[in-house]
């Protein structure tokens, strides 16, 4: 067993896990999205209106539409799809207008998920670790321990331009160790099954790819992951995130964000 995956298994199966783990992920910090007044009050317009083309689409103005529907996507990307089918913007503007004005605007300002937040969360965990965060420029001409200033798509340009970086999404992590550079992302997994899996296929699949000699990619993975699962014990079933973590390659880092110290630590020392 890889042992970066062998250490967070024993880790999460150990005393005060999770109470080390708010320090990365303090869910208190899931605020609620602002709504402006000006946002607000022309989400009231439209509702008293009673135009369900009007409020769907002042509605996706917005970063949280209040209700999940599948076409919401389609529309968000093509508002002219509003005109060409009446029929489903009849059904989903109804459905609104059923749940009144003060439902509409709970639902447009509620918060992210935690597991949605764990990108950002974990960043601004990672700048308190104590190592410089450094501009692009300066990051460059570093030689010890830094990580790189920015939001996911600056971190994710800078390895595209700078390390022969070919992933489309964005970075919750760059690195460097003296020559050595680390990209990460990072995901807190809460549940089994639909996005949760996803995330975590597109981290496995974001570890398994190759760079130059120099670059390190990891996957910082918290929560479920490293527990089997008792149904799948007793049904006599492989474990789905627990089996492939376990069954990883020594070369493949998954872990722990509690661990991400001893993993510099370990890089600061290899000779590689």
């Amino acid at each position: 067993m890889n042992k970066w995956v062998k250490k967070s298994i024993k880790l999460a199966n150990s005393r005060g896990y999770l109470d080390k783990l708010t320090n990365v992920y303090p869910i208190n910090l899931a605020l609620a999205r602002d709504i402006s007044l000006a946002e607000g009050e022309r989400i009231k317009k439209a509702f008293r209106k009673k135009n369900c083309k009007e409020l769907i689409s002042v509605l996706l103005n917005l970063e949280r539409f209040p209700v999940d529907d599948p076409y919401i996507g389609f529309f968000r990307k093509d508002r002219k799809a509003l005109g060409r089918n009446p029929k489903t913007v009849r059904r989903i503007g109804q459905r609104l207008i059923k749940m009144g004005i003060n439902e509409i605007l709970i639902g447009v300002s509620r918060a992210k998920t935690p597991s949605r937040q764990a990108g950002q969360l974990f960043k601004k965990w990672t700048h308190k670790l104590r190592y410089p965060v450094l501009s692009k420029n300066d990051f460059l001409s570093y030689r010890k321990i830094a990580l790189l200033e920015g939001g996911d798509k600056a971190l994710k340009n800078f390895a595209t331009e700078e390390l022969g970086y070919t992933g489309q999404k964005g970075l919750d992590m760059v690195l460097r160790i003296g020559n050595k550079f680390v990209i990460g992302e990072a995901k807190l997994i809460t549940t089994s099954g639909g996005t949760q899996d996803k995330s975590f296929r597109e981290s496995m699949y974001f570890i398994k790819q190759k760079d130059r000699r120099n670059v390190i990619r990891i996957a910082i993975l918290d929560g479920m992951v490293w527990l089997v699962s008792r149904e799948a014990i007793l049904k006599k079933k492989k474990p789905n995130l627990y089996e492939t973590v376990v069954n990883l390659s020594k070369d493949e880092i998954v872990l722990s964000a509690l661990l991400l110290k001893d993993l510099i630590k370990s890089l600061q020392g290899s000779k590689n």
